[in-house]
């Protein structure tokens, strides 16, 4: 799949091409694509993956979708139908991850509008059916084990805060807390955000949870 089919699924080209204008009316219409298409996208995965696997938990369907919806996923998808080379064609810098996701979420708030939830819904599927069949059993780190345990108990997500960044620009720590719902805040600390976050979730497993249950 590329570019040029999903083109040809709109109804309207110019719907499609509009997306990719420079001019600031149609980045603030951008802006307004970009927050549907992501309300779209959530829908039909979230929607996909209950149905798809119905032995799932709420955690496990959490921790496929967090995935299927992240930037880099998105990224990922772009890149394979050559987003990413258009964009450039269409004179735009600094082309990110989240640029890319930016621009895979516009594209599907303005098919949306153009040619309705069905036909929106077949290219998500079609996009994404490769990530959901390939991930399906994702492997759990910590963070992931934590989240499925605190939903399937009714405490909701955990959540993580930064407290300090110390050390050289180069080389930070982070010191944050854990904080879950009827549990002690757990510290911890890393030499990134995402490593201090996974050593305080593994805290929090071996003080609080046990093996079995993580083992499930």
């Amino acid at each position: 799949m590329d570019l040029k089919f999903i083109k040809q699924k709109f109804r309207k080209h110019n719907n499609f091409l509009k997306i990719f204008n420079h001019s600031k009316q149609a980045k603030q219409e951008f802006q307004r694509l970009e927050f549907l298409g992501d309300r779209v996208l959530a829908l039909i995965l979230s929607s996909e993956v209950y149905h798809r696997f119905s032995n799932f938990n709420e955690g496990k369907l959490a921790t496929i979708f967090s995935y299927l919806t992240a930037s880099t996923t998105l990224s990922r998808i772009a890149k394979e139908i050559r987003l990413d080379l258009f964009i450039k064609e269409k004179k735009f810098n600094n082309i990110s991850d989240k640029v890319l996701s930016d621009f895979i979420e516009a594209i599907l708030g303005s098919l949306y509008i153009d040619s309705g939830i069905e036909v929106v819904r077949s290219l998500i599927i079609e996009l994404w059916a490769e990530e959901i069949t390939k991930n399906k059993d994702l492997r759990r780190d910590a963070k992931s084990m934590l989240q499925e345990w605190t939903q399937a108990n009714g405490l909701g997500l955990p959540i993580y805060r930064v407290l300090k960044k110390n050390g050289l620009d180069h080389q930070p720590i982070f010191e944050i807390e854990l904080v879950v719902k009827d549990y002690d805040i757990i510290l911890g600390n890393g030499k990134s955000l995402q490593i201090a976050q996974k050593k305080t979730a593994e805290k929090f497993i071996k003080q609080y949870i046990k093996e079995d249950i993580i083992a499930k």
